[in-house]
């Protein structure tokens, strides 16, 4: 239970776009379409592959779109990641300065 809510610690200028499923949605509509113009898959390597082209073309699609308050939060996301990673990296020591 406790994970559920894990977004309201997220600053409230992006919680929207976090709780949102708009964006997995979207991914998945785009790939049942394209998946639908293909008949059949010869091999299961084949069928990876279609599945990786086209997890690549979406990434690169959504790697230009930015999400409504994530800009003005890039500098505070960005140290919140590297704190978070270096806690996990280095078995919860954390090297950084505000720790």
């Amino acid at each position: 239970m406790p994970n559920l809510l894990t977004f309201l610690g997220f600053p409230p200028a992006i919680r929207g776009s976090l709780y949102s499923t708009n964006s997995i949605e979207n991914f998945n509509n785009n790939l049942k379409r394209n998946t639908n113009h293909k008949e059949q898959f010869p091999t299961e390597d084949s069928l990876n592959r279609f599945l990786i082209s086209q997890f690549n073309v979406y990434n690169e699609k959504s790697m230009k779109r930015i999400h409504r308050g994530f800009k003005r939060l890039q500098d505070t996301l960005e140290a919140s990641f590297i704190k978070l990673t270096t806690y996990y990296m280095y078995g919860g020591i954390s090297f950084t300065q505000d720790s």
